[in-house]
């Protein structure tokens, strides 16, 4: 999908610049950039792309559609408006084949192939990344560090292009600045010169609109956050007033530290301080051990990173920091009463590699936009682990939660003790916006469901949501035992009184859970389910009774009762379950010889991501191998 707006037709927005010193070089940071170009590619095409060298193609990437460069000489591709000036362009890459020292490019102010800035991945001594100009022909590097790249990796690459201020940010972080003032204006380029590779998620924002930064000598003073909106008065933790102003490279938070620390890795604070205090670009780092709250942790609305300078809490090298919320009261009589752990209002901030567990409510609960959580483990809290939602009653739907992403999150036994019908593991309901996606998670042992994608009348439609790579499993129940007659115990919830939302599902699993596999929910819109594979599942493995559901490349198997199937079987290409066996338009067959292990074996990867080994893997010689559509394409979800 690509979207493209004329600068006559930009929103106003209001945006703040902070100049902030790091390691002696300035920083322009702004926030709430207008968008003026997107392409991720979700509808095949790459349309607006001038192919001027190499091989191009949409393909499918784990799932997702990529922009796909495979020529080992040179390709390059452009796009956009040759009087984009002050901008930023980023986009998700991934190199398949080096062939050799060779880099990768994302270029901006690209007027031709031999006039344009670009940040560079380059495979020379265990990797580099560059900030490069070619004028006239002739190639500068302006700024590299070594970064250790791998084959078959992505990375986030983003370039900032604000007057003569050039900035490389990888994975949300910064990396290198330069100053050059050759290239005033141009469009974007991607380019893979000598490298197999792919490009996904493409975005462009105009930087124009903000007022230039002014260095300056001081950096205004902290101000102390306002009491939390939210829809229930759930307590929050209110930051000591402090004196020292935002810091905008490290703070270190530790299980021993004080609100007055100076938040040296010598002198550590508290997690709620630093969230205070900390700039946009700055990182958190937590020391490991556990971390015990009777209280809520809440990052306030006007707490913002900016998207070339998110702000960050992760752990302090290998280090696990715990966060539990097991003390918190619970109120039995009145749930809405209850505490969540970490409740994120703010936007443009990652959180990963953190345990969240035991709040009274949501583990963890994302009412802003444009947030990342990654490689989390939330587990046993008493409503749902992972939730999207708005922050409160009074907020308009241009302000529900968009843009959000959960990655390689593990989200399991979570229970609540009223009823056990509203734990479920990740909930993107009831009131969320538009560009929410998880991607790689893991929804186990929730006594309710898996994923919750509800909608209610009094509410309305939700913004579509996008569910790729992902496993549902053994939800209804906790690893215990622990359930109820009200627990659902769906994987992938769909929907919920009759509205229309078109949702999207990749290459994802259900297995062994109570009631469906994959449910509508009495979702009656254009639900797209590609590539998704459910086995034995308690009711049925797909129930979509109504709808004019997209199916394509699907695979069920030996689920409770007969698949629902209402919509479009795409090329006949999808492998249903109904009246206890397998059927296709094609006469395909799906048998226990068809799969290298019904046995489950997921375990995560050290980033947090699935590993299913054997579980469901297609055996060589499957006749599902490449039976699907395109030619060539498997059947069923890809196992991780």
């Amino acid at each position: 999908m690509r979207v493209m707006f004329t600068r006559s037709k930009l929103k106003a927005l209001a945006s703040a610049v902070a100049v902030s010193a790091v390691a002696g070089m300035l920083v322009l940071q702004q926030a709430f950039a207008a968008s003026i170009f997107t392409d991720t590619f979700d509808d095949g095409q790459a349309d607006g792309w001038t192919n001027q060298y190499g091989s191009w193609s949409v393909v499918t990437d784990s799932g997702s559609p990529v922009f796909y460069q495979s020529s080992t000489t040179e390709g390059r591709a452009r796009a956009g408006n040759a009087s984009w000036a002050d901008y930023s362009v980023e986009a998700k890459v991934k190199i398949d084949n080096w062939n050799g020292s060779n880099r990768t490019y994302v270029a901006g102010r690209y007027q031709d192939g031999n006039n344009y800035y670009a940040a560079s991945l380059y495979n020379s001594s265990g990797g580099k990344l560059e900030i490069r100009k070619k004028v006239n022909g002739s190639t500068t590097t302006l700024a590299t560090k070594g970064y250790a790249l791998s084959a078959g990796t992505w990375y986030t690459v983003k370039l900032v292009m604000n007057g003569s201020q050039l900035q490389m940010y990888v994975d949300g972080q910064l990396q290198l600045t330069a100053t050059d003032s050759s290239l005033s204006s141009g469009g974007i380029g991607l380019i893979a010169y000598k490298t197999v590779s792919k490009f996904d998620q493409v975005t462009v924002e105009d930087l124009s609109s903000s007022p230039t930064p002014t260095p300056s000598a001081t950096v205004a003073p902290t101000i102390t956050p306002s009491p939390t909106v939210s829809p229930t008065p759930t307590p929050t933790v209110t930051p000591t007033p402090t004196s020292t102003p935002p810091v905008s490279e490290a703070l270190y938070v530790a299980p021993n530290g004080s609100d007055h620390n100076s938040g040296t890795i010598s002198n550590p604070t508290t997690l709620s301080s630093a969230i205070s205090r900390l700039a946009p670009g700055g990182i958190i780092y937590m020391r490991g051990g556990t971390y015990s709250y009777s209280t809520q942790i809440t990052i306030e609305r006007t707490n913002n990173g900016t998207s070339s300078a998110r702000k960050i809490i992760q752990p302090y090298g290998t280090e696990k920091p715990v966060l539990d919320f097991s003390s918190q009261p619970y109120n039995a009589s009145d749930v809405s009463q209850n505490a969540r752990g970490l409740q994120v209002n703010g936007s443009y901030w990652t959180i990963k590699g953190l345990e969240v567990k035991g709040a009274a409510d949501n583990g963890v609960y994302i009412s802003g936009s444009y947030n990342r959580l990654e490689n989390l483990d939330v587990h046993h809290n008493r409503d749902s682990g992972v939730q999207l939602g708005r922050y409160a009653s009074t907020a308009a739907k241009s302000e529900w939660p968009s843009h959000n992403e959960v990655i390689n999150t593990y989200s399991h036994d979570n229970f609540d003790p009223d009823n056990g019908e509203d734990a479920d593991g990740f909930a993107a309901k009831l009131t969320v916006g538009i560009g929410n996606l998880f991607k790689g998670c893991i929804a186990a042992y929730n006594t309710d469901d898996g994923w919750d994608l509800y909608t209610k009348s009094d509410t309305g439609a939700i913004g579509p949501v996008t569910i790729l790579d992902s496993i549902a499993h053994h939800n209804g129940q906790t690893s215990s035992g622990n359930t109820t007659s009200n627990s659902d115990g769906n994987g992938f919830k769909l929907g919920g009184e009759k509205i229309a939302v078109n949702h999207v599902v990749q290459n994802s699993f259900a297995y062994q859970n109570k009631k469906h596999g994959f449910t509508y929910n009495s979702n009656p819109g254009s639900i797209s389910m590609t590539g998704n594979t459910s086995y034995n599942n308690g009711q049925s493995n797909f129930a979509f009774d109504t709808g004019t559901h997209q199916f394509k490349n699907n695979l069920s198997y030996k689920g409770g009762s007969s698949d629902k199937t209402s919509g479009s079987d795409v090329d006949g290409s999808n492998v249903w379950w109904k009246n206890n066996a397998s059927t296709n338009a094609d006469g395909l067959l799906a048998s226990d010889s068809d799969f290298v292990s019904l046995t489950p074996s997921l375990t995560r990867n050290a980033d947090g991501s699935p590993s299913m080994g054997s579980f469901l893997k297609l055996a060589s010689g499957s006749d599902l191998i490449g039976s699907g559509t395109p030619s060539g394409t498997n059947i069923g979800a890809t196992a991780p």
